[in-house]
């Protein structure tokens, strides 16, 4: 079945109720909640026919890297012994896998290990580290497709959050562009980034889509500039979901989660763009002063942890307090 399609039953649901939604389709109740589950997590694109046949043994870049750390820091260690070491930093593939690893870096013979481990390895497109990375150092950036029914153009949720202390900014616009992206950027983040003290040093995009690919050269240009206008030092990463840290996809996926479940009451109902502005901006402030998340042993809001990890109180502008309408 199609997304569309699956779109339009997921809003019949909302609207009419699910029970008799599925009767008229159908389908499972079951069904109709995976459904709603992977919309929720994803937007639009979630309802996408997931691949029976992923490519299989696809070991991801940032456990490929680990991989080529630890052989140069154990050149004498084969593929099992390398294993085990990815094992105890929580990378669990197959011996095999590694073994692959190797070989495709022609480093299957201890000799070889023990060469490369002279050499200086070019730097990681994965860098930093994520364990070591502090609260405000690194943003991430996604759009979700929403496509309200009424709208004869899809509704995107553009999304800038620190990675750390899951602090976040969203707004809602009807079209995917360079000008999109800025406008969150220069009104929400950055004043944001000011407020908290954040020193951002890295910003990761999700390869989804978010920036159409002719504004690519622009938009490295035009977020550059606009960093470093206003005091940041901030180096630009690209990523596909299947090459970036698991870490920064869970976030990225909680985060959608969460605004998704707020916004899909709404998002069916007889209310206007500016009413559905609203509620995921009064939302947005409930997730950042209020709601409490798991860091570590403590539960805290994004805000109370960047507070408590950098010892100073912080507050966010003033504007995130009340509803304005952009």
């Amino acid at each position: 079945m199609e997304k569309n399609k699956k779109y339009k039953i997921l809003s019949e649901g909302q609207q009419y109720g699910v029970s008799s939604i599925c009767k008229k389709y159908d389908i499972s109740r079951t069904l109709y909640y995976r459904w709603l589950n992977r919309y929720k997590t994803h937007g639009i694109e979630g309802l996408d026919t997931i691949r029976k046949n992923p490519p299989i043994n696809k070991t991801p870049s940032y456990i490929e890297e680990s991989v080529l750390l630890l052989i140069k820091s154990y050149p004498s260690y084969g593929p099992r012994e390398i294993n085990y070491m990815l094992e105890e930093i929580g990378h669990k593939i197959s011996e095999s896998a590694v073994y692959n690893i190797m070989k495709r870096h022609n480093l299957s013979t201890k000799d070889k290990r023990i060469s490369f481990a002279k050499k200086t390895l070019p730097p990681s497109k994965n860098s930093p580290v994520f364990d070591t990375i502090n609260s405000g150092e690194c943003w991430l950036f996604w759009t979700t497709a929403l496509s309200s029914p009424k709208d004869t153009v899809p509704l995107y949720k553009y999304t800038l959050i620190d990675y750390k202390s899951k602090i976040a900014c969203s707004r809602l616009y009807h079209n995917l562009s360079l000008e999109c992206f800025l406008d969150l950027l220069t009104a929400a983040a950055i004043p944001v980034a000011q407020s908290m003290g954040f020193n951002t040093k890295y910003m990761y995009v999700f390869d989804d889509q978010s920036i159409p690919k002719k504004e690519m050269k622009a938009f490295m240009a035009k977020t550059t500039e606009t960093v470093e206008s206003s005091g940041f030092e901030t180096s630009i990463h690209f990523f596909k979901d299947d090459e970036i840290h698991r870490d920064l996809i869970s976030v990225k996926n909680e985060f959608t989660h969460w605004c998704l479940s707020a916004l899909i009451p709404i998002l069916h109902q007889k209310y206007s763009i500016d009413e559905i502005k609203l509620t995921l901006q009064r939302n947005l402030r409930q997730y950042n002063i209020y709601t409490k998340f798991k860091y570590e042993d403590q539960m805290l809001s994004p805000l109370e942890y960047h507070s408590y990890v950098t010892g100073h109180n912080r507050v966010l502008p003033l504007w995130a307090y009340i509803d304005r309408l952009y």
